[in-house]
C-alpha cells in the first residue's frame, strides 16, 4: 500500500511543477520566505507541498497515514485545476479524470483497511 500511496503522488507532483515553471518561478519551485513574490504568488501552498514530496527517499520514512494526508490534497488539487474544464470524472476517459478515480480509489481502500490515525480529533 506504501509504494502505491508513493507512485500515485507522482502524477499531482508533475502537475504543480508544470504549472510553476509555466508562471516562470524565480526560485525553481522553492518557497523562499524573503520573497515579496512567494508571499504573494497563488502556489504558496503548492509550492511548500511539492517541496515536501520532491525528496522521494524521504516519503519512504513518513507515516503512512501522512502519504494518504498528501495524496488527498493531490485529489483536491487535480480536481481544481481541472475544475474549467467541467468534465464528468465518473465517466471522463482523460489523463486527469482517470488518475482521480484510481487515487479516490486508492485512498478509500487504504482507510477502510487501516487502523485510524491515533493523532486525527474525532469529532
Amino acid at each position: 500500500m506504501r509504494r502505491q500511496l508513493i507512485e500515485a503522488l507522482s502524477y499531482p507532483r508533475l502537475l504543480v511543477q508544470r504549472i510553476m515553471e509555466e508562471n516562470d518561478c524565480p526560485h525553481d519551485g522553492v518557497f523562499e520566505a524573503t520573497s515579496e513574490r512567494c508571499h504573494t504568488c497563488d502556489l504558496n501552498s503548492e509550492c511548500h507541498w511539492v517541496a515536501y514530496l520532491s525528496n522521494f527517499s524521504g516519503l519512504e520514512d513518513k507515516a503512512i497515514h501522512t502519504l494518504n494526508a498528501s495524496l488527498r490534497y493531490g485529489i483536491r488539487l487535480v480536481e481544481n485545476v481541472h475544475s474549467e474544464l467541467r468534465h464528468d470524472e465518473t465517466m471522463c476517459t482523460c489523463e486527469a479524470c482517470v488518475w482521480i478515480r484510481d487515487a479516490q480509489r486508492l485512498t478509500e481502500e487504504f482507510e477502510a483497511h487501516l487502523a485510524p490515525n491515533p493523532y486525527r480529533q474525532t469529532h
